[in-house]
């Protein structure tokens, strides 16, 4: 992890408050903002990869409900970096409440991989996951930290 104080660090978690934030609210457009046009996401919604700022937008748009409320709520993230590239892995409980308070969330594995582009970090790639019981290949949506 890298020093707490450094100005990279620093920028990197505001990033990640903003995308939490945008996510939140639901804003496609200030979230792609914080995205490489070259973005290449493993999301754990299909398909398989999205590549390129088109392409991740319109998913973006298909996995906006309509109703309810989509909240992040990631746990502190361990963030290294090494000149302009950084790697930043938390856990995070995804997830959407609906109309009536009833929640449809669990917790999740969470990568993004950052690039510093001109100056700023972009998220050059994401992966998004949730783990499976090898015995009967069913996902785990009942974990938690």
């Amino acid at each position: 992890m890298t020093n707490p104080q450094s100005d990279d660090h620093k920028a990197i978690l505001d990033l990640l408050d903003r995308w939490i934030t945008f996510a939140s609210n639901k804003d496609v457009d200030a979230v792609m903002a914080l995205y490489s046009d070259d973005i290449c996401s493993f999301d754990a919604i299909g398909p398989l990869q999205v590549r390129g700022h088109a392409q991740y937008r319109a998913h973006w748009h298909r996995c906006m409900p309509e109703r309810g409320t989509v909240f992040f709520q990631p746990l502190e993230p361990s963030i290294r970096v090494s000149g302009d590239l950084a790697v930043v892995h938390f856990l995070i409980r995804c997830g959407l409440r609906h109309d009536d308070g009833s929640e449809q969330a669990s917790w999740m594995r969470a990568t993004k991989q950052l690039e510093k582009q001109g100056g700023h970090w972009r998220i050059v790639h994401e992966h998004f996951s949730v783990p499976f019981d090898y015995e009967n290949c069913a996902a785990q949506f009942d974990l938690a930290p």
